[in-house]
């Protein structure tokens, strides 16, 4: 039978009269089951983001506390460091003397030629430089002994270099006396050394001669200088510790000002030591002139070299019988050298520092550069390229003749003229540096 379009609309009307509310009814409690479901999860949401914001809250305020009891104990950690913390050496009050003028000296700068300059190698660093016999010696800290600091006495003509002799520590300075032997001064962290070199046909044989003065140990030692009549001198800097070596003592009593460095002389003959000029604000370097009459001592933290009659014994510096060879220098004076006509060199182991000269009445501050560390002390005195790193005075008269410049770098250690040429040494570097004068 057929299904006309009237019979079906009725159709469709009779089950939507039937059916119709029933199914109205099954959508309309599955709607508000979905919006309950719905609302139920966004309260789970909003209570979870509450809680997790309240949580995070927490944490910041945790971390904020946590913050600023860091920040407070670094402040008094530094505070303590800078400020408080106990020094070996603590900072005296001084006067900083005023600064000379080269007017009239001729300029002098380094040269820039690589053949001018000897390369050594390994080694990392020039404490002293001597020349004997057309040949030139250095003491150079040597890089490739990485367990343990030694130094060798390294032999040059320019195209070649040997070592010929290696002590534990550092080796500061060493001088040839009229029989050949070596006389040498080390630094290790029990203390500083005078040392003998004997050659024979076994080699070198190294004997420790010199270690205390008076039942104290030696400080750290800084230069040697043997006369013709075999007397040895030999300087130590200060009462300052040698953990770090000499670098570290001579910045020590450059702050501080303390003025105990001393200069000694031993007599082999009757193996005595006595004190020849103390009162050294930083005995860096000494020169005895030809008749062995004569010695020259640099006064670190003075800006001078004084001049003393090589015989006399229990002198001060500036005191009577103690003369200034050249003084108000406009660096701090280390190595000295004579050459054939008498000249005094003077090479300065650092550039004249302005903070530390204005402020040299301020034990404070200059307490706290003390405390600071070696980092901070390098960059208060690192030479600028233009600053001198020697100068050449004529020791009877303080007359200047000669300034050289032209590199930078962190100390200039060592000072050895020879003819027309004039070599140079400097810490950190490995090479052997020149100047034509």
């Amino acid at each position: 039978m057929r299904i006309g379009l009237v019979e079906f609309l009725l159709i469709l009307a009779i089950a939507s009269l039937t059916v119709g509310p029933q199914v109205a009814l099954f959508v309309d409690r599955w709607m508000r089951r979905a919006n309950r479901a719905s609302a139920q999860a966004a309260r789970r949401r909003a209570e979870y983001a509450a809680q997790a914001a309240a949580e995070r809250d927490a944490l910041l305020k945790r971390f904020r506390t946590a913050s600023t009891v860091f920040g407070v104990l670094i402040l008094l950690a530094l505070v303590y460091a800078l400020v408080l913390r106990p020094i070996d050496t603590p900072p005296q009050r001084y006067k900083a003397p005023e600064t000379r003028q080269d007017t009239g000296a001729a300029q002098t700068a380094l040269s820039t030629d690589s053949k001018d300059s000897w390369d050594l190698g390994e080694y990392q660093g020039v404490d002293c430089i001597r020349e004997q016999d057309g040949l030139v010696y250095a003491a150079a800290y040597n890089g490739a002994a990485l367990k343990k600091r030694t130094s060798d006495l390294v032999r040059t003509d320019g195209g070649h270099y040997a070592a010929i002799l290696s002590v534990e520590g550092e080796l500061t300075g060493f001088d040839f006396d009229q029989n050949g032997d070596l006389w040498l001064t080390v630094v290790t962290t029990s203390g500083g050394a005078l040392c003998r070199a004997v050659h024979d046909n076994w080699g070198a044989a190294v004997e420790q001669v010199v270690t205390q003065i008076d039942g104290a140990p030696l400080g750290a030692i800084s230069a040697v200088e043997v006369g013709p009549d075999g007397k040895v001198y030999f300087a130590v800097v200060g009462d300052e510790p040698v953990d770090n070596g000499l670098e570290s003592a001579l910045r020590t009593e450059l702050l501080a000002h303390t003025g105990t460095g001393w200069v000694y002389v031993y007599d082999p003959a009757d193996r005595s030591v006595q004190r020849v000029l103390g009162g050294v604000a930083g005995a860096s370097g000494l020169a005895l002139s030809a008749d062995g009459e004569t010695l020259y001592v640099s006064d670190l933290g003075s800006r001078c070299v004084w001049s003393v009659d090589a015989a006399a014994r229990e002198l001060t510096a500036g005191g009577r019988d103690c003369g200034s060879a050249a003084d108000s220098l406009p660096g701090y004076p280390g190595a000295l050298a004579l050459d054939e006509d008498g000249a005094l060199y003077i090479s300065f182991r650092w550039s004249r520092s302005d903070w530390l000269e204005q402020n040299a009445d301020s034990t404070f501050l200059r307490g706290v550069a003390l405390r600071a560390g070696q980092n901070l002390q390098q960059k208060l005195f690192r030479m600028t390229a233009d600053a001198p790193c020697a100068a050449v005075v004529d020791p009877a008269t303080g007359a200047w003749k000669r300034t050289i410049t032209g590199r930078a770098m962190n100390s200039c250690a060592a000072a050895c003229p020879v003819g027309s040429k004039v070599y140079f040494g400097a810490v950190g570097s490995a090479r052997l540096l020149q100047a034509r004068v």
